[in-house]
């Protein structure tokens, strides 16, 4: 898919919903966007290259609730929240592995990093037994069938 495609599907999603009520405080989106400049130093520090239209959304939407999923930002706002290199460094790092998003029970979903390039796939990892399980073809779709529930 291509981002044009995506964003128009995004759109159509917000426009459907945009006369519904909601309870105080709750949020259909919430972005905490990011610039080159942040995505290339949390490249740099876990040493992967992040796939392109993971870091093309990261720029025009970002990390945070997007309607049914949590994405993880590139840079935690406060400093307080999770942000790609709280969860993928040091004690919590996988090997091969770069979370990008919390399924709520200990598993995430995020890509697989061979030699300093992950691949453009999401993939389930299990935090159980640490399989890691083919999930989308790539980030939009991830988002488009997680997030939006559309397309499932």
């Amino acid at each position: 898919m291509e981002f044009e495609e995506f964003e128009a599907q995004v759109e159509s999603f917000r426009a459907e919903r945009a006369d519904r009520l909601y309870p105080p405080g709750f949020q259909l989106f919430d972005s905490w966007t990011t610039t080159d400049e942040d995505l290339d130093a949390v490249e740099a520090e876990l040493g992967t290259r992040l796939p392109a239209k993971y870091r093309m959304f990261m720029r025009v939407f970002g990390g945070g609730v997007f309607s049914f999923v949590e994405l993880l930002p590139a840079k935690s706002p406060d400093g307080r929240n999770e942000d790609l290199l709280s969860v993928n460094k040091d004690a919590y790092a996988v090997p091969g592995f770069v979370a990008v998003a919390p399924v709520g029970t200990g598993d995430w979903w995020g890509f697989v990093s061979e030699n300093g390039v992950c691949r453009e796939q999401v993939s389930f990892l299990d935090h159980e037994d640490g399989s890691i399980q083919f999930d989308s073809n790539d980030f939009l779709e991830f988002v488009l069938t997680k997030g939006l529930r559309i397309g499932r």
